[in-house]
C-alpha cells in the first residue's frame, strides 16, 4: 500500500539473470581439460582464450571450456573477458573439479585483494551525454518505474537508459550525514544512476523495466534520464560446478577477534576480545570469483575454501547477475573489519539464492549507492561474526528473502558508512536484527523471528534513530516468498518453476 507521497515497497522481481524468471542456460562444450602436474593456468588460459575467439551463436554463446575432475594448480589467476564463455567443471565437492590458487613467494603481500577467477569487460556503460533530458516530475516516488521529462522525443521502446536520482548538499543535510554527530566523515553530493530499459513512451511520460529504490525530489536535486552505451561490457558468461581453493601459511595464527590496530582509530573505536587460536594469514587470494563490467551472468554450484574475504564480488558496474547453490567455508583471515564479505554485491538487480556461508563477517552484503534492487533469497550464514546487511553509503532497494543471519540496516556513527541503506526489506528472515528508518526513507520487516537487536559492531551503533517498520514480529507472513511472489505476478508461475530446483517447489 503506497503511503501519501507514492512510496511503496518495490516491485523485486527483475533481479536476477535476464531480469528475472528465466533458467540458466546449459551452453555447449568446446574445449575440454584435464589436470597436469605443475600450474595449471597457462593451459586454462589459453583455452578461454580459443572458445573467446570462436563466433558467437544466434543466442549470445561461444561455448563453454570444460574442466575434468582433478586438481588444478594455478600460480596466476584467471580471466573471462569476451562474452558468451562459460568455464565448467565436473562438481563442486572434493571429487570434482578443484581449483587451487597457490600465490607464488615473489608475488605476495599483505591484503593484496586479488581473486582467483575474474569476468568482465573492458569498461562500463558509458552516458550519452547530448541525450540527456530533465525529469520534470516535482516527486517521482519509491517503486515508480514511470517519470515525465521535458521532451520525450529522442527516445524509443528498447533504449538502455540511466535514470539518475541526484542527491544535493541540502539531502546530505537534510538525513544527517553533514554535521558534527557523523564524527570524521561526511558525505558529498552523489548521484545514483538506475540502469534500465525503456518499455513504454506516451508523450513525454517513460516507463522502464525496472523501478527506482530512492525517491527523485526536485528540492534534493531532482533528476535526469540519458542514453548509455554498453560495447564493453561482456554478458552470458558464467562458472559453474567446481570448487576453489585459496593456499594459505598455516603456521600464521592469531587469537585476538574484532577490528583492532586500524591505524588513525582512537580507542573508543577498536572492539576486540581473546578467543581460541584461528588460522589468520592474509598473504594469499581474497576472492575466489570476481565480475565486473558484465551483465546476463551467473555462477551456480560453487564451492569456495580458505579465501579471505569473498566466493563472489559483483562491482559496481554488473547488472542481472545470478548466484546460487554456492557454499563458502572456513575462511581463512584476520576475523577482523574488511574481511569476509561471502556474498557482496555492489551492482544492480542481482539474486542470491539457497546459497550458504560459514564463518563469514558480512556473509550477504552490499556495497555503496550504486548497489540496487539486489535480492537475498533462502540463503543461511553460520557462526558468522557480524551481520549481514546493506554495508556502506545508501544501498538502496534490496530485499533479504527467507534469510537466516542476523540482519541489520541501521545507522553507523562516527564512521564514513554512516546511514548503510535505504528502502531496504526483510521479509521472512530469522536471526537477531536490527532495521532502523533513515531521513527521507524506510526500511522494513515483516515475519522476523528474531530479537530486535544485534551484538555485533555494538560500539558503533547509534540507538536513538528511529526504528524501522516491523510488522509481524516473531511470526511469518504469507506468502512465504515476497521475489517469488512478485516474479509470478509479472511473469506467471513458469517463472518461479525456472528457478526452483525440480522436487523443491516451495511455492
Amino acid at each position: 500500500v503506497a503511503d501519501s507521497l507514492g512510496n511503496k515497497i518495490p516491485d523485486f522481481s527483475n533481479a536476477g539473470y535476464r531480469g528475472g524468471g528465466v533458467p540458466l542456460p546449459f551452453v555447449a562444450v568446446k574445449e575440454t581439460l584435464w589436470p597436469v602436474a605443475g600450474d595449471n593456468s597457462a593451459s586454462i588460459q589459453a583455452a578461454i582464450d580459443r572458445v573467446s575467439a570462436l563466433k558467437p551463436d544466434a543466442a549470445g554463446f561461444r561455448g563453454t571450456v570444460l574442466l575434468k575432475m582433478g586438481i588444478y594448480n594455478l600460480e596466476s589467476p584467471i580471466y573471462i573477458k569476451a562474452s558468451g564463455v562459460v568455464l565448467r567443471g565436473e562438481g563442486m565437492s572434493d571429487t570434482g573439479t578443484i581449483l587451487v590458487g597457490k600465490i607464488p613467494k615473489e608475488k605476495q603481500g599483505p591484503f593484496s585483494r586479488a581473486a582467483l577467477v575474474n569476468m568482465g569487460g573492458a569498461s562500463a556503460a558509458v552516458a550519452l551525454e547530448e541525450t540527456r533530458q530533465i525529469i520534470t516530475d516535482n516527486y517521482v516516488p519509491v517503486g515508480a518505474k514511470s517519470f515525465s521529462v521535458a521532451s520525450a522525443k529522442g527516445f524509443k521502446v528498447g533504449d538502455k537508459v540511466l535514470v539518475r536520482s541526484n542527491g544535493n548538499q541540502d539531502w546530505i543535510t537534510e538525513i544527517g550525514e553533514d554535521s558534527a554527530s557523523v564524527g570524521r566523515f561526511r558525505w558529498r553530493p552523489f548521484t545514483i544512476a538506475y540502469d534500465r530499459l525503456i518499455v513504454d513512451i506516451r508523450g513525454n511520460s517513460i516507463t522502464v523495466d525496472a523501478p527506482v529504490f530512492c525517491a527523485i525530489e526536485t528540492r534534493w536535486g531532482g533528476g535526469e534520464v540519458v542514453k548509455y552505451d554498453d560495447p564493453e561490457r561482456i554478458e552470458q558468461v558464467g562458472i559453474e560446478n567446481l570448487r576453489g581453493i585459496s593456499e594459505y601459511d598455516p603456521s600464521v595464527r592469531m587469537t585476538s577477534y574484532g577490528n583492532m590496530d586500524r591505524g588513525n582509530w582512537d580507542d573508543r573505536d577498536r572492539q576486540h576480545y581473546e578467543g581460541d587460536e584461528y588460522y589468520a594469514d592474509e598473504n594469499h587470494y581474497f576472492n575466489f570469483i570476481n565480475i565486473t563490467n558484465t551483465k546476463n551472468a551467473w555462477v551456480r554450484n560453487v564451492s569456495a575454501l580458505h579465501f579471505a574475504s569473498s566466493l563472489v564480488t559483483a562491482t559496481a558496474t554488473t547488472k542481472w547477475i545470478t548466484i546460487q547453490d554456492c557454499e563458502s567455508r572456513e575462511p581463512v583471515s584476520i576475523r577482523a573489519g574488511a574481511r569476509r564479505f561471502t556474498y557482496q554485491l555492489s551492482g544492480q538487480l542481482a539474486l542470491v539464492q539457497r546459497c550458504f556461508s560459514q564463518k563469514g563477517r558480512h556473509s550477504f552484503v552490499m556495497q555503496g549507492y550504486a548497489s540496487s534492487g539486489n535480492v537475498f533469497l533462502d540463503s543461511k550464514a553460520v557462526n558468522p561474526y557480524s551481520t549481514s546487511e546493506p554495508h556502506s553509503m545508501w544501498v538502496n532497494g534490496a530485499l533479504y528473502d527467507n534469510i537466516e543471519a542476523p540482519l541489520t540496516a541501521r545507522f553507523w556513527k562516527d564512521i564514513s558508512i554512516g546511514w548503510a541503506g535505504a528502502n531496504i526489506v526483510f521479509w521472512n528472515c530469522e536471526g537477531d536484527f536490527l532495521i532502523q528508518k533513515p531521513p527521507t526513507a524506510q526500511n522494513y520487516s515483516f515475519g522476523h523471528i528474531g530479537i530486535n537487536a544485534v551484538i555485533f559492531n555494538a560500539l558503533l551503533q547509534d540507538l536513538s534513530k528511529p526504528n524501522g517498520h516491523v510488522e509481524s514480529m516473531d511470526a511469518h507472513v504469507a506468502p512465504r516468498s515476497l521475489y517469488l511472489t512478485q516474479l509470478k505476478e509479472r511473469l506467471g508461475p513458469e517463472a518461479v518453476y525456472n528457478l526452483t530446483i525440480k522436487g523443491q517447489v516451495s511455492e
